[in-house]
């Protein structure tokens, strides 16, 4: 029996080793499972020399292995364990994820083999001892060294796969000092369990790797596809019933709210009929959510910790022109004022940091913010029912802003090299500290309603005059403040205060 191994860098239940080891396994191959969890900065950590042996000890058998690099960020421990590998066993490697499928022909350099579109049939093909040549959707190497990439095939259909499951019976942790059998020793950070209804974002945001994609399966088939409400349960109830450490869900669709009427009311029924565990977070884009479906969503008594809804700019210019966003004010205060009101907590993810804004955007963000809060103090009544997450602005290969910014020189030719490859979105290095990080830490103090919120409330109503803003921007008092934030006794109190 042919042996796959299928090596994850990324988060436990990623999604794509659960597909591809699925459907391996009901094409009748073995597949191994590896995991080495890194989450946030850990990324960036390589992999002792001690797990590298233990590694290629595991695949110095197998027929293929495979990679997933969910992210840009995971390419050094990709190519470092690629290169271990291929100076120890024989069976080829191929890579494959989101990055992979936008630029494959650069991915060549550092592979055996790319999957250039979804990895399910040609991993399979390649099992199945096929030509390269006749492999649709598969990136390699011809004998002159030139990269050929053969044209993919048509989109599978998700209702006819396998339900993928994360792997515990031929799954395995790897730690610095031994490979940990799944089935032996499931670990504690297992405790959330994410599923999809929708595979598939409809939005061409310029800063995400979705516009890329869509070109890539562009007449290959439905992009968007919506996965059966009974086979989503089967699989949490799988998770409920074989998950010890579990305690709470994620609903990842891109957009939760492009489900219809009907199909939120047979999920959202048939969630609290047989699982019933606290869900983290759902997505949503406001341009989907409507009274209606708030109302089919809060009528269901689903413990639902938030409503992750994306802003990324409360700039109508940066939005339009910069980020490919459509951002109605009006309709988002609208909606947002609909799901506070519901009583349902919100997330707001916003990217900050960002070269093309100009003061003027700048301080139509914090306007925007004050209009939320407004909200929030006259409308709400839970405990911080708004919190923003901000995200430095990073610029991706293979998307629309990456080209833009090399363009304008924003960034350099060795970006990726430089920034990308040693560092995440989160701002939580020195340098981050600005007037953008500095608004939204008093814009999540006072939308807790708690200790100094007031005080908070009244310093950025004060920022918000415009020559006050003006001399804070010029004057970056954020980056000033810095220094004094980091005195150990300072940094207790701020972090008691986000508590």
């Amino acid at each position: 029996m042919k042996h796959a191994v299928l090596i994850n860098n990324a988060h436990l239940e990623n999604f794509s080793v659960r597909n591809l080891g699925a459907y391996l396994k009901s094409c009748g191959y073995r597949v191994s499972t590896i995991h080495h969890e890194s989450r946030k900065e850990a990324v960036f950590t390589p992999l002792s020399e001690h797990a590298l042996r233990i590694l290629a000890a595991y695949c110095k058998t197998c027929d293929l292995v495979g990679i997933t690099i969910l992210t840009t960020h995971l390419l050094p421990r990709a190519i470092q364990i690629t290169r271990y590998l291929k100076a120890r066993i024989t069976a080829p490697i191929i890579w494959g994820g989101p990055p992979v499928i936008a630029d494959p022909k650069y991915f060549l350099q550092f592979s055996d083999l790319v999957c250039a579109g979804e990895g399910e049939q040609v991993m399979e093909q390649l099992l199945a001892d096929i030509s390269p040549g006749r492999i649709p959707g598969l990136g390699y190497l011809a004998p002159d060294n030139r990269p050929v990439v053969n044209p993919l095939p048509p989109m599978l259909d998700v209702n006819q796969l396998p339900i993928a499951r994360v792997d515990l019976d031929d799954g395995h942790m790897l730690t610095e000092s031994s490979l940990v059998s799944l089935k032996k020793h499931i670990p504690a950070t297992l405790s959330t369990y994410s599923v999809l209804l929708v595979r598939g974002c409809p939005y061409q945001c310029a800063y995400c790797l979705n516009n890329r994609l869509m070109a890539a399966f562009r007449k290959k088939g439905p992009y968007v596809r919506k996965i059966a409400v009974d086979r989503v349960i089967q699989e949490l109830e799988w998770a409920r019933d074989n998950i010890p450490h579990l305690k709470r869900i994620i609903i990842d669709d891109d957009d939760f709210f492009l489900n219809s009427e009907d199909r939120m009311k047979k999920f959202l029924a048939r969630y609290m009929e047989t699982i019933h565990l606290p869900v983290f977070y759902i997505q949503a884009n406001t341009r989907q959510i409507t009274r209606a479906k708030l109302k089919i969503l809060t009528d269901s008594g689903i413990p639902l910790r938030y409503l992750k809804i994306g802003l990324q700019s409360a700039s109508t210019r940066i939005s339009k022109d910069i980020f490919n966003r459509h951002l109605d004010k009006k309709t988002y205060l609208e909606k947002l004022g609909l799901v506070v009101d519901s009583r349902i907590r919100v997330m707001i993810d916003v990217i900050s940091a960002n070269p093309y804004e100009t003061t003027q955007d700048k301080k139509e963000v914090l306007q925007f913010y004050l209009k939320i809060l407004k909200i929030i103090l006259h409308r709400s009544t839970v405990d911080q029912p708004v919190k923003i997450y901000d995200h430095k602005l990073m610029y991706y290969p293979g998307t629309p802003l990456y080209e833009r910014a090399l363009k304008d020189r924003h960034i350099p030719c060795d970006y990726v090299e430089k920034v990308l490859l040693k560092r995440s979105t989160l701002r939580h290095h020195k340098e981050d500290m600005d007037n953008d990080a500095l608004i939204v830490w008093l814009f999540n103090i006072a939308a807790r309603k708690k200790a100094f919120y007031k005080t908070a409330h009244i310093l950025l109503k004060i920022m918000a005059i415009r020559p006050v803003f003006s001399a804070i921007t010029h004057y970056s008092l954020a980056g000033r403040l810095g220094a004094f934030f980091r005195i150990p006794a300072v940094k207790k109190l701020t972090d008691k205060m986000q508590i």
